[in-house]
C-alpha cells in the first residue's frame, strides 16, 4: 500500500533521527525496541524464525517424497489373476466349436 497508516509516520521518525546523527543501525535497533520483530523485512534467523527460513525447504522435500512413493506405489505392473488351465479349454473349445459353426 503507498500510504498506509503506519509507513508515513515511520518516515518522519526516521527523518528525524536522521537530522539528530543517529547510524542506520541505531535507528533500526530504535524501531524493533518500539514495534517489535514485525518492524523488520527479513526476521533474524534464530530461534523460532527459523523454521520460517527452514520449512519451505522442508515442504518441498517431503512434497518431492510423496510423488516418489505415489509413483513407486502405483507404477507396478499389475499380475493377472491364475485360472486354472481346465477352465481356459473348456473356453477355448467353446470358442473353437462356436468358430467352426460359422464356417458351415
Amino acid at each position: 500500500m503507498l500510504a498506509c497508516h503506519y509507513s508515513k509516520p515511520a518516515r518522519e521518525r526516521i527523518k528525524a533521527m536522521q537530522i539528530e546523527g543517529k547510524s542506520d543501525d541505531a535507528i533500526i535497533d530504535e524501531f524493533v525496541k518500539s514495534d517489535g520483530i514485525k518492524a523488520l523485512v527479513v526476521p533474524p534467523a534464530e530461534g523460532f524464525n527459523v523454521l520460517a527460513w527452514a520449512m519451505p525447504f522442508v515442504m518441498i522435500g517431503l512434497g518431492l517424497a510423496s510423488i516418489w512413493w505415489f509413483l513407486r506405489r502405483y507404477s507396478k505392473p499389475s499380475t493377472a489373476p491364475a485360472v486354472d488351465p481346465r477352465v481356459l479349454d473348456r473356453y477355448r473349445d467353446t470358442i473353437e466349436k462356436n468358430v467352426s459353426n460359422l464356417d458351415g
